[in-house]
């Protein structure tokens, strides 16, 4: 007898008949009443109206997807170009430099936006606490 073949006589696992079958669990079913099948016909409608509203939008949310597909592969290439180019020193001061730049074009415009936006702000403010006042003392 060669080695192999002793090995793989000393491994075969023995085959037995001889088994006892574990006993079945039973299972109950629980049947519904009258007024849980009633409140299952509404939402069977439902779920038909939506399943028709999807048919019917499903070329729209495709012709979404189709013209969305182009923006968001440039966009993400614009992004890897990003992080790509901010490895760079040169690009970082670059950045730094367009940053405070476009800080300091639009601080005033901020400003102006402020003092022309406040007082509707105020007032509306004004109102509403006026309104909400005169709820609570007329109630």
């Amino acid at each position: 007898m060669t080695a192999l073949r002793k090995i793989l006589t000393e491994q075969e696992t023995a085959v037995t008949t001889n088994f006892t079958r574990a006993p079945a669990v039973k299972l109950y079913v629980v049947k519904g009443n009258a007024p849980a099948e009633a409140k299952a016909a509404p939402e069977a409608a439902r779920g038909t109206l939506t399943n028709i509203a999807l048919f019917l939008a499903a070329p729209f949310i495709g012709l979404a997807y189709i013209v969305a597909l182009p923006v968001v592969g440039l966009a993400f290439l614009a992004v890897l170009a990003v992080r790509t180019a901010t490895k760079y020193e040169a690009v970082k001061t670059v950045a730094r430099t367009v940053r405070n730049v476009a800080t300091v074009i639009g601080a005033p415009v901020l400003g102006l936006a402020y003092v022309v936006l406040f007082p509707f702000i105020g007032l509306a403010a004004l109102a509403y606490v006026a309104g909400r006042t005169v709820v609570v003392r007329a109630a």
